[in-house]
């Protein structure tokens, strides 16, 4: 058998090898000059497609740290703000405290009331700070708000909402973004935080009431008690059916116990005052402030006046006192949010590292391996083009 080659078919052979050698080349010089092995998708469309899911992933952890700054920011922000209320509680505190002080006068009441309607004032400044991007923190999801508002008769009301950003810190992890301001500043708790404990409107005695606790909370069961004076040496506690739960002589300044409950009253109460406690409510650390300034405000003249006054006073101290248990159980919180930020940063980092070691597997070159096939592959080239000009000058015409 003759195997024949024409003089074309070797030329076209041998042109071939030198493209594909050329092209060799091309690919080895694209890869170390992009530092890239995966450049089009035909190249290997599986490792493509997982390179481009490990950039999103990437792209999603970028994102997500930049989210995870701000709410940082904003939190340490309220954690600040929260401070700062702290402070000014406690300054209401000592003036509570102070006001209580029988020998002050109406001067000094009086100095004391525009003391607390500023610290009131400087509150609500606090809750219309702005995370320093012209948002506000307290505003919940209303952006662009000043969430408290203060009317002509200095009133405040809450223009917020109750709304709670959740942010995407980390993958499968949200973080609470600040608290709406109706949450901290408008339901706080009073009294003891479980219960609390006034004296009627309308009472016309003497009587002052001391301490109000629940000594068996089974037996009080968040009943309102009340105890009734049927006559300023004699009282009855009531249900609020009107049902008797305990009843007595009255000796001021002893302990009235029942129904789970006890109180402690001085002075004289007259026929037909009562004191009552129920379940501790909430109520706004504005008017809490704003209360006990009218209350020192007003005259006292009358022992019924005084007591009223001083009624007025022991209430807003357990509550002054229940205003500043809560934005510190506000702060805890805010720090353990803080706490779980840092812990997303951590995971974020680490997962980063290990998709991108993933990512440079499948796409970046290994320089050295490069640059040998580079030389390599050139090697070739030169010798497809040596030979390629030998057999060009092949021709039976060199025979004769």
């Amino acid at each position: 058998m003759t195997l024949r080659l024409s003089t074309a078919g070797i030329h076209q052979q041998g042109l071939s090898a030198l493209l594909r050698q050329q092209s060799n080349v091309a690919r080895a010089q694209l890869e170390l000059t992009t530092q890239q092995k995966l450049i089009n998708a035909a190249d290997d469309p599986s490792g493509m497609a997982n390179a481009k899911r490990l950039e999103h992933a990437l792209s999603t952890l970028e994102q997500q740290d930049k989210d995870s700054a701000l709410v940082e920011h904003r939190l340490r922000s309220q954690e600040q703000a929260l401070t700062d209320v702290g402070t000014q509680l406690d300054r209401a505190r000592q003036l509570t405290v102070q006001a209580g002080n029988g020998a002050l006068s109406d001067a000094d009441r009086a100095s004391i009331a525009g003391e607390l309607r500023q610290i009131r004032e400087a509150i609500v400044a606090i809750g219309n700070r702005d995370d320093g991007t012209g948002n506000r923190l307290f505003a919940g999801s209303r952006d662009g708000v000043s969430p408290f508002v203060v009317d002509a008769n200095g009133g405040v009301s809450y223009i917020g909402d109750d709304g709670r950003n959740q942010v995407e810190v980390a993958p499968g992890l949200r973080i609470r973004d600040t608290d709406p301001g109706s949450d901290l500043f408008l339901r706080v708790r009073t009294g003891d935080g479980l219960s609390r404990a006034t004296a009627g409107t309308g009472n016309t005695g003497s009587g002052v009431l001391g301490s109000a606790t629940v000594t068996d909370t089974a037996a009080w069961a968040g009943r309102s008690l009340s105890v009734h004076f049927t006559a300023p040496d004699t009282f009855e506690l009531r249900d609020s059916a009107g049902a008797v739960v305990a009843s007595g002589p009255y000796v001021a300044g002893s302990t009235i116990s029942g129904g789970g409950i006890q109180m402690t009253i001085s002075g004289t109460p007259a026929t037909g005052d009562s004191f009552t406690i129920g379940k501790a409510p909430t109520q706004d650390v504005f008017g809490t402030l704003e209360t006990l300034a009218n209350a020192l405000d007003a005259p006292a003249i009358t022992a019924s006046e005084k007591a009223a006054r001083q009624n007025a006073i022991n209430r807003a101290l357990g509550d002054v006192t229940a205003a500043q248990d809560h934005f510190l159980s506000a702060r805890a919180d805010t720090g353990t949010r803080l706490a779980a930020l840092d812990d997303a940063t951590d995971g974020r980092e680490s997962y980063g590292v290990s998709l991108e070691t993933m990512l440079s597997t499948l796409r970046d070159v290994d320089p050295t391996e490069a640059a040998s096939r580079l030389a390599l592959q050139s090697t070739a080239l030169e010798a497809a083009q040596r030979t390629l000009i030998k057999v060009q000058q092949m021709s039976i015409f060199q025979l004769l």
